[in-house]
């Protein structure tokens, strides 16, 4: 039994081997994503701008001439042609794909307390969704979001502590009849913007027919109204 169990992790070993290179080369390209990621949120930066480990802020520039240094170092291996052809392929690919983002990848470092990354923004989205689904027993809360829209968030923000409610019971004392008006205005008119998004997208096949029915009713008052005012 010994024996047999033996060989068996000897075969598993060689299969293993048989895949070394290419278990290698998905290691190293997500290592390139780790390496970017760690650019953009500054744990890296002495490595490329030693300065910058003692700075309180880091700018836009900085930031920008860090990931430039770092592009190129990528794109020489590829015209060094240290790096297999398959290899050398994806990183091809993966240069094309961040060097066409960078404009758009550093921009936030300017501004004083702006998150670098959207992972708090989705930590608090799950968070969101694992309540309404304790509460409501479904996996979809589209009508959820649809019936309450932004201030689902607002009021899971708002009610995470006392404090933070109190604080906002103090603050709602003060809000006139005017200003409560407008905000359920804006606020209503953005719920229904997102309703006909939804219903478009879900519910083609009702809403088309009611969206042609409306379309030819005002198209026959507007003919109507002309054919009157001419007489």
């Amino acid at each position: 039994m010994c024996q047999q169990k033996l060989n068996r992790l000897k075969q598993i070993i060689k299969e293993r081997e048989n895949w070394r290179e290419q278990f290698e080369e998905v290691e190293s390209m997500r290592q390139w994503i780790l390496d970017a990621e760690s650019l953009l949120n500054g744990s890296r930066s002495e490595q490329y701008e030693p300065a910058l480990s003692a700075s309180p802020c880091i700018t836009n520039e900085q930031i920008g001439l860090q990931f430039d240094r770092w592009i190129a170092e990528l794109a020489k291996k590829v015209t060094e042609g240290t790096v297999s052809q398959k290899k050398r392929e994806y990183l091809e690919h993966f240069l094309h794909v961040i060097s066409n983002a960078r404009p758009y990848l550093i921009q936030c470092y300017d501004q004083k307390g702006f998150p670098r990354t959207n992972n708090e923004t989705e930590g608090s989205i799950q968070k969101l969704k694992t309540r309404y689904r304790r509460i409501s027993g479904r996996k979809n809360w589209n009508a959820y979001l649809i019936k309450y829209g932004r201030c689902v968030a607002f009021y899971d923000w708002w009610s995470k502590n006392s404090s933070r409610w109190k604080q906002f019971q103090k603050r709602a004392r003060h809000v006139n009849t005017e200003q409560w008006k407008e905000a359920r205005k804006e606020t209503t008119s953005a719920q229904s913007e997102q309703l006909k998004r939804f219903r478009f997208r879900h519910k083609r096949e009702k809403i088309i027919p009611t969206l042609e029915n409306r379309w030819a009713a005002a198209a026959s008052s507007a003919s109507y109204v002309q054919t009157a005012t001419l007489h």
